[in-house]
């Protein structure tokens, strides 16, 4: 199966488990949703409502990704 490696900036939680910066390996036609549920589970966290930056902008969940992709998960900030 082809697969396509895209670069992955995390912050919060995300980054403390699997640290700020990683390039990841996922399967052809993989979408911001698929990387999210593969980064979750890595983590060993619940599911939770992230927001995706794909090359600098807002990426909906069935975005397709591309190889050499620049993603940025951004997760909900806590507190007021």
């Amino acid at each position: 199966m082809d697969e396509i490696v895209v670069a992955v900036r995390l912050n919060g939680a995300l980054a403390e488990r699997l640290g700020a910066r990683r390039r990841i390996g996922l399967p052809a036609g993989a979408t911001v949703d698929d990387l999210v549920a593969a980064l979750l589970a890595e983590a060993g966290l619940a599911p939770v409502p992230l927001a995706v930056a794909v090359g600098g902008a807002i990426a909906p969940g069935a975005r397709p990704l591309a190889p050499g992709d620049e993603i940025a998960v951004l997760v909900p900030a806590a507190g007021g």
